[in-house]
């Protein structure tokens, strides 16, 4: 069912189906909330499923400035749209940047995230640490710069739409990982009025050095992670935009995660397995229910 919200001064558009523990889903680049489709489909009888299109993206609210996209602004958003939804904890579920930004908040707010299952996505400090230090990781983010610049302008569009489409879908829909209603929601949420400038200004805003690829190796993270809440990395080892070693750094950062590799997914491996993918949030999420403290009232 779609749904609005309003949640820290802006209108946020969201899906909601099926009853239960309440999970929050938090979308990747240039996705936006119907993508979750496959992996919905499997969980909604069992949990209560919440994905919003996050900032910028399909039918919410669109700031202007670069600024407005800064990881501190997006934490508090799902803060306020967690607080809008009357809901005081929920299991959080995040794939790339959406994965970023869950543990950025899971770490900010340990009181609202009862679990963090990612989906090929580091914590904002262990990426950091891999681009400086890791020269494969290095090579593989230069993307990030090439979002970054005006040129990146010219191929992100609305009008380039049937391009990016084959861009980014047209091998998983060939696969029959995707079908023609999964297309045409891409197409409406990427022919929207300034939605790749939205969608750019993440990459703009967000708080990552990207070195050359020539540059010094060995600078230090300024700062350290550290999350209370039970975590599951599910990681696609044929992902070209995080190297397999990612993996391994994520599971070091969190000492008591639980670290699957599915050898033959790609970056989005809950579309490319979503059985396999729905069994283990599912066994994950049976092991550590949402349990919360309640408040007596003694005379």
């Amino acid at each position: 069912m779609s749904r609005y919200a309003q949640a820290n001064g802006l209108d946020f558009h969201y899906l909601e189906q099926g009853r239960g523990e309440p999970i929050l889903f938090l979308h990747g680049f240039p996705d936006h909330a119907a993508t979750w489709r496959p992996l919905a489909e499997r969980l909604s009888p069992e949990f209560r499923l919440i994905a919003p299109d996050l900032r910028g993206y399909g039918l919410t609210s669109r700031p202007l400035e670069i600024e407005s996209y800064r990881l501190e602004h997006l934490i508090d958003d799902v803060a306020a749209l967690i607080d809008a939804l009357d809901l005081p904890m929920m299991h959080l579920c995040g794939h790339d940047w959406g994965g970023v930004l869950a543990f950025a908040f899971a770490e900010k707010h340990p009181h609202k995230a009862a679990s963090l299952t990612v989906f090929n996505a580091p914590p904002p400090s262990v990426l950091q640490r891999m681009i400086w230090n890791d020269p494969s990781q290095r090579r593989a983010s230069q993307y990030i710069t090439m979002l970054r610049s005006a040129e990146a302008d010219a191929l992100f569009n609305e009008a380039n739409v049937d391009a990016l489409i084959e861009r980014f879908l047209g091998q998983p829909y060939r696969q029959g990982l995707l079908n023609d209603a999964d297309i045409e929601a891409y197409r409406h949420a990427w022919t929207r009025n300034g939605v790749w400038q939205a969608m750019l200004a993440w990459y703009r805003a967000a708080p990552f050095d990207v070195p050359d690829i020539d540059a010094e190796f060995g600078k230090d993270v300024l700062s350290e992670f550290h999350i209370e809440c039970p975590v599951q990395i599910i990681w696609g080892d044929q992902d070209t935009v995080f190297v397999p070693a990612m993996a391994d750094a994520i599971a070091h950062a969190c000492p008591e995660a639980i670290l699957t590799r599915l050898p033959a997914a790609g970056h989005v491996p809950h579309r490319d397995a979503p059985e396999h993918c729905a069994a283990l949030i599912t066994k994950f999420l049976a092991q550590h229910p949402i349990r919360l403290i309640s408040k007596e009232v003694t005379a």
